[in-house]
């Protein structure tokens, strides 16, 4: 590998990793970009979508994607006036990362079930607790 990654806290914008990173590994960037691949969206219609985020956090995380170049902003102005969200032609670019990170993710999660179980099964007491004693 010729460009290793770099510490993620500098600004060196010759690492493609940590370009990559920049751009779309933000704790909400990715599940905004899902909701925004499949179509445009309102932010309150973003915000019922990931209910767990906050207005301050979804607000950062959808300007910090539009400085990025991967979402456009278009204000419509009928009545009332609103705003819409959407993926910009780089944008695009991003959906085959997300659904491989969602195969990944699905693999991943049968592995960690597997595991727990197994754990479980494994626990002391666990005979006599899986026989129904």
């Amino acid at each position: 590998m010729t460009n290793a990654p770099t510490d993620p806290t500098t600004q060196d914008t010759s690492c493609p990793l940590t370009a990559a990173l920049t751009a779309i590994g933000g704790k909400w960037a990715m599940i905004a970009l899902y909701w925004l691949a499949e179509a445009p969206r309102r932010f309150n219609e973003l915000r019922r979508l990931m209910p767990e985020i906050s207005h301050k956090v979804l607000t950062e995380t959808l300007r910090d994607l539009e400085r990025e170049g991967l979402v456009t902003r278009t204000v419509i102005s009928e009545m009332p006036t609103h705003v819409e969200y959407a993926l910009s032609t780089h944008g695009e670019s991003v959906k085959p990362i997300i659904e491989a990170v969602r195969v990944w993710g699905r693999g991943h999660l049968t592995r960690a079930t597997r595991r727990a179980v197994h754990e479980a099964h494994d626990a002391p007491g666990a005979g006599a607790l899986l026989a129904g004693e």
